[in-house]
C-alpha cells in the first residue's frame, strides 16, 4: 500500500494535480448530514490528536492558484480500502498557515484497486471523482471552512494558498 503511495505521488509531481468537476453548491440538508462527521472529528484540531489516531503526512499541500487552496492531507493508511465510513473520513486536510495547521476539510479516498464497481462511490448522494494521477477516488467534504463553490467541491476560494505561491 505504502509503495502504491508514493509511486501515485511522484505521478502526481509528474503530472500535476487535475482539477475536479464542478460539484453543485451545498444546502441544508449538507449541512445536516454532516453534523456527524464534524463531531468525530472536532478533537483533530490538534494535528497531534489526529497523528495519535493514525492520521499521517502525506504528500505536498495542494492548491490551484485561480479557483482556491486544498491544503496538506493528513491520511490514515489503515482507512483506504473500499469501505467507506461518513464518520471516519480517509483523510484530514489542514490550511498551512505559517507554522500553524488549520483543520478546513475532510476527505473520503477510495483507491481505484479496491473499487470493484463501475461506477464510482457515493457518499451524502455525492458521486466520488477520479484523480487519475494517484489511482483513487475522491470525495472532499469542507466542513470547517465555508466554500462558496460548495461543501463538496475540490478547492476552496476561502482557503489559502500554499505557502510559496
Amino acid at each position: 500500500m505504502w509503495r502504491w503511495l508514493m509511486r501515485s505521488a511522484a505521478a502526481l509531481l509528474a503530472a500535476g494535480l487535475v482539477a475536479a468537476p464542478a460539484v453543485q453548491a451545498s444546502n441544508g440538508s449538507d449541512e445536516s448530514a454532516l453534523a456527524g462527521v464534524r463531531q468525530a472529528t472536532a478533537a483533530f484540531h490538534d494535528v497531534s490528536k489526529a497523528e495519535g489516531a493514525g492520521y499521517g503526512r502525506l504528500l505536498p499541500c495542494f492548491d490551484l492558484p485561480g479557483v482556491g487552496g486544498m491544503g496538506q492531507h493528513y491520511v490514515n493508511l489503515s482507512l483506504l480500502d473500499a469501505t467507506v465510513v461518513a464518520n471516519q473520513p480517509e483523510a484530514l486536510v489542514y490550511e498551512i498557515d505559517g507554522d500553524r495547521l488549520q483543520l478546513v476539510a475532510v476527505e473520503y479516498i477510495v483507491p481505484w484497486s479496491a473499487w470493484v464497481s463501475a461506477t464510482p462511490p457515493q457518499l451524502y448522494g455525492r458521486s466520488f471523482y477520479r484523480v487519475d494521477s494517484l489511482h483513487l477516488w475522491a470525495l472532499h467534504a469542507w466542513i470547517w471552512r465555508p466554500n462558496p463553490l460548495g461543501i463538496f467541491a475540490s478547492y476552496n476560494p476561502n482557503a489559502k494558498l500554499c505557502p510559496g505561491r
